[in-house]
């Protein structure tokens, strides 16, 4: 490719800003200030005395900041508008400058042209073809999602994985919301995914799913375990099932044991008040209480009910 370096005036340089907002960067700014613009800007030259921009939008906008007129430019034959996306996209793709909100939409300009596909896109800029295919994946997210969330600078792949969780649209809105919002990172939008594939989610009613995505947002935790118990909790306070019941009794062993372990340290409990004792021994009463808890009157057998009546009427009969 034909280059030259040339020092034009940034009026005569066209831009194509469809895929790169106007970014202020203060910092790129005061370092050409004080030692002048290090990488020309590339250019291709549509006529005489015009051009328009190919790569270096960033350092433009602060060239135009600072108020200088003119920079030097690297200047390349004319191509079309597909040629030079996809000479932005291959240099994007590798430095990752721009957000995948803008890439996506370069890829998307791309394929609507029937003379590129996703294999053509992938060869021209160097990358692998599943690096294209992610950017275009969840297609049919929805628009307002995708328009809110980059405003907000939430990250864009998220909303893929939003769209495809296996809920309610409704819940899926209410978690995307909470995700524009930036509530919570993207991490925490993987730890949902898995959670909704557990068997044991599936029992939780509707009504209470997003108390529990409520639950799993306010722990973020790396733990999954965590989110597990959350999610068998849940399914249990709706009704009786095997796997959420079979992980709470595990659980509740295993926290039982550590229980047990921490008694074994005769420095623990030698130094232990009486107040202290008295604290967990009614701590452990409650819990023999909870697993056993005492007859009630009407849990009784019947028969035995009628032999109390019967000797209650005669005691009665006999202190009259």
């Amino acid at each position: 490719m034909i280059q030259q370096l040339k020092k034009i005036k940034l009026s005569r340089i066209r831009l194509e800003t469809g895929y790169r907002h106007k970014e202020k960067d203060l910092s790129l700014e005061l370092d050409i200030s004080k030692q002048g613009l290090k990488v020309p800007l590339t250019v291709e030259e549509e006529s005489e005395n015009q051009y328009v921009l190919v790569d270096g939008y960033r350092r433009y906008y602060a060239l135009e900041f600072i108020g200088l007129e003119d920079a030097y430019c690297c200047v390349e034959e004319q191509t079309s508008e597909e040629e030079r996306i996809v000479k932005r996209l291959g240099i994007e793709l590798h430095t990752k400058r721009r957000t995948a909100y803008q890439l996506e939409k370069m890829i998307n300009r791309l394929l609507e042209n029937e003379t590129y596909d996703v294999r053509m896109i992938a060869i021209l800029c160097n990358v692998k073809e599943a690096t294209i295919t992610k950017y275009i994946h969840g297609s049919d997210v929805i628009p307002e999602w995708l328009r809110r969330g980059e405003q907000t600078g939430a990250g864009r792949h998220a909303f893929t994985d939003i769209h495809n969780l296996n809920i309610s649209d409704e819940t899926k809105t209410y978690i995307a919301d909470r995700y524009i919002n930036r509530e919570f990172p993207k991490t925490t939008i993987e730890v949902i995914k898995k959670a909704t594939k557990e068997k044991a989610f599936k029992d939780i009613p509707e009504e209470n799913v997003k108390e529990c995505i409520d639950k799993i947002i306010i722990q973020q935790s790396r733990n999954y375990e965590t989110v597990k118990e959350i999610i068998s909790e849940d399914g249990l306070q709706a009704g009786y099932t095997k796997i959420s019941h079979s992980y709470m009794h595990t659980l509740t062993l295993k926290l039982l044991t550590r229980v047990q372990k921490f008694l074994r340290n005769k420095h623990y409990v030698k130094h232990l008040s009486n107040k202290q004792k008295a604290e967990l021994t009614a701590k452990v009463r409650d819990l023999l209480m909870i697993l056993n808890p005492p007859i009630t009157w009407s849990e009784f057998p019947v028969e035995d009910q009628l032999y109390e009546k019967r000797r209650d009427e005669d005691t009665n009969n006999l202190e009259h």
